[in-house]
């Protein structure tokens, strides 16, 4: 009997303790690797630090994807990804964004604007240790179109 509430006290003192979210430290760069009018490939090379003392591994998710508040179309992630505990993980990831209808209109009236909001909403399939949880996104972020790369020069 001992040895149980032992056990249970142990898990409630560590169900309090605060829970980090993994940080992203540096965004190295993005490379598009597929346009048409109806998707988009992203590649993402990218440095993300997990606080936490455990791995988390991130599990194939849906988003939906916001500019100046329309919805420019939904965004997935298609592989399993896994960050080490403790550690900047180099993380090579491909993304692809299925866009809404009318896309062409809004892309060329992005294009000339100084500054634009990107929004990304959407809950995050996650896995700790082996509790799956579902972590809801909001994040937004003001860019400004002129600035991209978005290498169409390629064939």
């Amino acid at each position: 009997m001992k040895t149980y509430s032992f056990l249970f006290l142990l898990c409630f003192f560590s169900s309090c303790a605060t829970f980090e979210d993994p940080i992203e430290v540096v965004s190295n760069e993005m490379n598009m690797e597929n346009l048409n009018l109806d998707e988009a490939a992203l590649c993402f090379n990218t440095t993300v630090h997990n606080n936490t003392w455990t791995p988390i591994k991130i599990k194939p998710s849906t988003l939906e994807l916001f500019v100046d508040g329309e919805k420019l179309g939904d965004v997935y992630l298609d592989e399993k990804i896994r960050l080490k505990s403790k550690k900047d993980n180099e993380l090579n990831t491909l993304l692809h964004v299925k866009f809404a209808d009318g896309i062409l209109g809004k892309l060329i009236r992005y294009r000339f604007k100084e500054t634009v909001k990107l929004e990304l909403r959407g809950k995050v399939k996650t896995g700790v240790l082996f509790i799956p949880v579902k972590v809801p996104v909001n994040y937004s972020k003001t860019i400004s179109p002129k600035t991209l790369n978005l290498n169409l020069d390629k064939q």
